[in-house]
């Protein structure tokens, strides 16, 4: 299977570059889109997001990835974080019917475009807790809606990312093993509300 994985504000880092090699052991294909030109990454959280406004913010981000999209014939499954989250969700409700699954990862700008309307299934992974927004109340304007199934973890906004300050080793371990669970599913187009079991009930 063909996977994009789309980047968050930091870029094309090596965590990431992890996270699609695990993908490529577990039999898959996987390739990275980022928000910057030439693999462009950041360190520092603070640097990143001043550059990444600069750059177009999640709109020129959407626009990126929908052109790397379009017309192809082998269309992956597709997994972003952050602000990679937050451009798939534009880019599967504007024209991702081709698209078989879109995983998004603390994509707390998806409430910026809650009205709308994915056109492929669509798996949301929230934090429990962020600043700005309330989870309960963005998850219960998306949930419902055909194909849309949302959970919140109780990892913290970044917790799949080494660079973050928010990076929790046993939330990554336990989601990569979901995650594995997930890309080798057969029928992934009829997911239902048991969905995210294993990722919220295994462990500690």
């Amino acid at each position: 299977m063909r996977i994009l994985v789309a980047a968050d504000i930091f870029g094309t880092t090596e965590p990431l570059r992890t996270i699609a090699a695990q993908c490529n052991e577990w039999g898959h294909q996987a390739e990275i889109i980022g928000p910057y030109a030439d693999a462009a990454w950041f360190d520092d959280e603070g640097r990143a997001y001043g550059f990444f406004l600069g750059q177009g913010g999640v709109a020129a981000y959407a626009d990126k990835v929908r052109g790397h999209l379009e017309g192809r014939a082998d269309m992956p499954v597709c997994i972003g974080f952050s602000a990679g989250a937050a451009a798939l969700w534009q880019v599967v409700a504007a024209a991702g019917e081709a698209v078989p699954l879109a995983v998004g990862f603390y994509g707390g700008q998806i409430r910026h475009a809650v009205t709308a309307a994915p056109r492929c299934p669509c798996l949301l992974i929230f934090p429990e807790d962020e600043p700005h927004f309330s989870v309960p109340g963005l998850i219960s304007r998306l949930q419902g809606r055909p194909g849309v199934h949302c959970a919140a973890v109780p990892w913290r906004h970044g917790y799949m990312n080494r660079l973050s300050v928010n990076f929790d080793r046993g939330g990554y371990d336990r989601t990569m093993t979901w995650l594995e669970w997930l890309l080798n599913r057969p029928g992934r187009a009829g997911l239902g509300e048991d969905v995210f079991r294993d990722l919220l009930n295994t462990g500690s």
